[in-house]
């Protein structure tokens, strides 16, 4: 075990490929257990002007609130920027992950700043845009057709043209 380990580290998301700075340390360790003990000891020395039994209970609450904040913070540095995936989400439900994906792709086609973002969902953004327009005008053109062809049919029957 290391005495003082590594804040941040460089690495990629298992899902975008995209590469990233976060926070490593998921949990308190000895330097951060030292510090709490000395600051306990200053204030403990500096509000009951000596030792005492409250110090403790002081020590108690610093080091809970430390190792809350320290692992909320590593909480949120794992989950992607880019693409919204949580690797702690897929390591339980892999559908949750893939959901919860899929939202975030959702939520940032709306947001103008992802457009202008370097995420490796635009590429795959604008396909789908495309299939979507392209989809829309074969839907166009078959309603035509469909029109077109009711109309020929009507003619055929003897009924009397709209022109007439």
């Amino acid at each position: 075990m290391k005495l003082i380990s590594r804040l941040r580290d460089q690495r990629f998301c298992a899902f975008c490929k995209s590469p990233r700075k976060l926070y490593v340390k998921k949990h308190v360790d000895l330097t951060n257990v030292v510090g709490v003990i000395l600051v306990t000891l200053a204030v403990t020395y500096a509000a009951f002007g000596g030792p005492d039994p409250r110090g403790v209970f002081l020590f108690g609450i610093m080091i809970l609130s430390g190792e809350i904040f320290i692992y909320l913070r590593w909480r949120n540095s794992v989950v992607c920027r880019m693409c919204g995936f949580d690797p702690v989400v897929y390591k339980r439900s892999p559908e949750r992950a893939s959901f919860l994906v899929s939202q975030f792709f959702k939520e940032q086609a709306e947001n103008p700043a992802f457009w202008l973002s370097k995420s490796p969902l635009l590429d795959l953004h604008r396909r789908m845009r495309e299939d979507d327009r392209r989809r829309q005008e074969l839907s166009g053109v078959r309603e035509k057709l469909a029109a077109r062809s009711g109309a020929v049919a009507v003619r055929k029957s003897g009924a009397p043209s709209p022109r007439a």
